[in-house]
């Protein structure tokens, strides 16, 4: 063969070799933009599912594909949009445990080179569809358990209250002399405060006070001294109370904390004879500490009194240390228990907010 022929041959095949690099090259960087732009719309949603699959059809044009169609299942929410228009699709299907996605694309050609595209942007739509269904299911788990530990938490006052109306209720079936009557009367102008604190304290939980606006919230000032004496009162149990203590925060929120701890020592006190309650009130500047101790028994398996459902009492609901704990650490605070060979000792850390 003439090598003057095969030359033009080459060159000619090269050629068509390039324009074909450059077209694959060009469809490609044109497919990817319009993929980064996808990207970018669902961080702008905010990961919004419903958002997502209503905003981003126009983006399908760019990509030269006609038409999308999806169902997706989790939880108990389904969304659906069924295939419209004809042509070859392209599918996949996700299933797992909480979830169910089904996507597809009508793609407006299919050979190829096309199709290569086509299979990378039904694998990028799926990821971006999975990561905003797994989002929406974190964010409804986590409502549902806040609302469930709200319901907890409720659940327990309001057995605290109803324990404490039976309580009224045997007495004032019991007032036989007008001595007892006085002795009654005494009692409830010391405890009604504290029980109207705890009503209080429920209707706070009622109206929902979110946890970072508890913490932000510059509340009232509350006398530790004043509250834990009426606390005290309350379960008629000698307390001890050393220095003082102003502090800025929400009240119910410090019954919420310290009506808890004392009931745990009271309700020790009815099984042991004897057992008096210590409280030590110190202020550290920007912070508040006050420590609770009981001369009682030494108490087993400390490190699990904060753990919720677990109590050591016939008939408890192991939610009263786990909603003083979770009450201390929504303000920014926490307790702990300090190490003692007998009794209790609860150590109580409260932030002070800042002046501003």
């Amino acid at each position: 063969m003439n090598l003057e022929l095969i030359y033009p041959v080459f060159i000619l095949t090269g050629l068509v070799i390039i324009g074909v690099l450059i077209y694959l090259r060009s469809l490609t960087q044109r497919a990817m933009r319009t993929v980064l732009e996808m990207i970018d719309l669902n961080t702008k949603l905010e990961y919004d599912l419903h958002q997502f699959l209503s905003e981003s059809l126009p983006l399908f044009e760019k990509l030269k594909i006609n038409d999308f169609f999806y169902t997706i299942h989790y939880l108990d929410t389904t969304l659906q949009k069924p295939k419209s228009r004809p042509g070859k699709p392209f599918e996949k299907n996700i299933q797992r445990k909480d979830y169910k996605i089904t996507i597809g694309i009508v793609p407006r050609h299919s050979r190829g080179e096309q199709d290569f595209l086509n299979t990378i942007v039904l694998e990028i739509l799926s990821v971006i569809i999975e990561m905003n269904v797994l989002i929406k299911i974190k964010v409804i788990h986590e409502a549902l358990y806040k609302f469930s530990k709200l319901q907890t938490f409720i659940l327990h006052d309001v057995k605290n209250l109803a324990q404490f109306i039976g309580s009224l209720s045997y007495n004032v079936h019991h007032l036989e002399t007008d001595e007892k009557k006085d002795r009654f009367i005494d009692y409830l102008k010391e405890t009604l405060p504290v029980i109207s604190r705890s009503g209080a304290k429920i209707i706070g939980l009622l109206e929902m006070h979110g946890e970072a606006d508890d913490e932000n919230s510059p509340g009232i000032s509350v006398d530790l001294n004043s509250l834990l004496e009426n606390l005290a009162k309350h379960y008629k149990m000698p307390c001890a109370i050393k220095g003082q203590a102003i502090i800025q925060a929400e009240e119910y929120m410090l019954i919420s904390i310290f009506d808890n701890l004392l009931k745990n020592i009271y309700e020790k006190s009815l099984q042991e004879s004897d057992v008096s309650c210590h409280i030590e009130l110190e202020d550290l500047g920007d912070r508040t500490r006050v420590v609770i101790s009981d001369t009682g028994s030494f108490t087993a398996e400390r490190s699990r009194l904060f753990e919720p459902f677990y109590s050591t009492k016939k008939g408890g609901l192991g939610i009263g240390l786990y909603q003083a704990k979770n009450a201390a650490l929504t303000m920014g605070g926490d307790i702990r228990i300090l190490p003692r060979t007998s009794g209790v000792a609860f150590e109580v850390i409260l932030p002070k907010p800042e002046e501003g």
